[in-house]
């Protein structure tokens, strides 16, 4: 919880940073190329329901923690109105870790998800305006997720054997959606910041897992406008 709270403390903080900066920002440059690069907190929305039926009668449920993340992305606008845009997220360490007892024999255990998408977007600014661009995005792409599985059961007295391990891994590329609002603040000509909120859903069906990789995603990052 404390986390969470100093995530969106972060986020507000920079928002109110940019907005601060408003008055003097500069006109945005309407047509060309730019690139761009930021910070990616990611809220899982990974639906859990066959594991967590696997999990039933043992009192645990799969809640997987947040992550941060890097977002790298380059695009090119054709006016002022719209643009197209690549960008590449990179989402490591979903992770569930569990420590409990099954039947009196300690069982602890780790499972971790990772992503990486490749997205194309249209990216539509629907106000004619230079300084401050609201827009919206939406498009899809390519993610490949992987999960790791670790698991060590303990059992008592059986020092001849120790810990017995598991692990397993299973990974897989496929299709995937995006879709997301946000607002580029222009601070020169060149360079703007910006922040934006998206949600990707991908297709990946990962054995070990059960379910498709989803998640909500806050960027915040700066530009270059060529």
């Amino acid at each position: 919880m404390m986390q969470k709270r100093g995530t969106w403390s972060m986020v507000i903080g920079i928002v109110a940073a940019v907005l601060l900066m408003a008055p003097g920002l500069a006109p945005a440059a309407e047509i060309g190329p730019y690139i761009g690069i930021g910070g990616t907190f990611a809220k899982q929305d990974f639906d859990t329901g066959d594991l967590d039926r696997e999990l039933a009668g043992t009192g645990l449920s799969a809640d997987f923690d947040d992550t941060w993340g890097l977002n790298v992305k380059a695009g090119y606008k054709f006016n002022r109105y719209v643009a197209a845009e690549l960008a590449l997220d990179c989402l490591p360490n979903f992770k569930w870790s569990v420590a409990t007892r099954v039947g009196g024999t300690p069982l602890s255990g780790e499972l971790t998800v990772d992503v990486m998408a490749w997205t194309i977007s249209a990216k539509i600014s629907p106000f004619d305006s230079q300084k401050i661009k609201p827009y919206f995005v939406v498009g899809g792409g390519i993610m490949h997720a992987s999960a790791d599985a670790d698991a060590t059961v303990s059992i008592p007295g059986a020092s001849a054997y120790g810990d017995i391990s598991y692990s397993s891994s299973d990974d897989e590329t496929d299709l995937c959606g995006k879709i997301g609002l946000g607002v580029d603040f222009f601070v020169t000509d060149q360079v703007s910041l910006g922040l934006e909120g998206a949600y990707f859903a991908g297709f990946n069906d990962l054995d070990i897992i059960g379910f498709r990789p989803r998640f909500y995603t806050v960027t915040a990052g700066v530009a270059y406008h060529f």
